[in-house]
């Protein structure tokens, strides 16, 4: 029986423009360390000047670090067929053991760090799945990635994985 896979993908210029914004976040940061004129803050300019360089690695280094592989991988996020979604990593779960299908949207984490958008799914068993868009998907290809992975799940929730 034939399986037409299908993908939510994204697009490599969404990638290089984020890792770019990322890189010069952390290049300001470095920078403001290196910088040789320390500006008008008297005794404070050290220790403002070192609070920023840790912010701005803290924030957008994990990001610049994680955008580079992704902009040198597949472009593949979640691909899906009629049994099953898989994840970029490998994981993949049956549309028959989903219970529904939610959208996260972007938030911070228990460190202050950013988290990106993502598609969790809630299984019959109450647990859930989270699959990360990693920043990588634009509003419009986020909301047709959520339209594309309910409508394969209604279609396909009473189908049973083939062995």
């Amino acid at each position: 029986m034939q399986q037409s896979m299908e993908s939510i993908t994204f697009s490599r210029s969404v990638a290089l423009g984020k890792t770019l914004i990322a890189l010069s976040a952390v290049l300001f940061g470095i920078y403001l360390i290196l910088a040789p004129e320390q500006g008008e803050l008297g005794w404070f300019a050290p220790f403002y000047y070192i609070l920023i360089f840790v912010l701005s690695i803290y924030f957008f280094g994990p990001a610049f670090c994680k955008l580079t592989v992704l902009l040198f991988s597949k472009t593949t996020i979640i691909s899906f067929n009629q049994y099953c979604v898989t994840a970029r990593d490998g994981r993949f779960i049956p549309w028959s053991d989903i219970k529904r299908i939610e959208v996260v949207e972007d938030t911070v984490n228990k460190l202050g760090q950013p988290v990106s958008r993502l598609y969790r799914f809630i299984l019959l068993d109450r647990s859930h799945v989270d699959m990360s868009t990693y920043h990588l998907l634009t509003n419009q290809q986020f909301t047709d990635g959520a339209k594309k992975l309910r409508t394969a799940w209604s279609q396909n929730k009473h189908r049973k994985v083939e062995k």
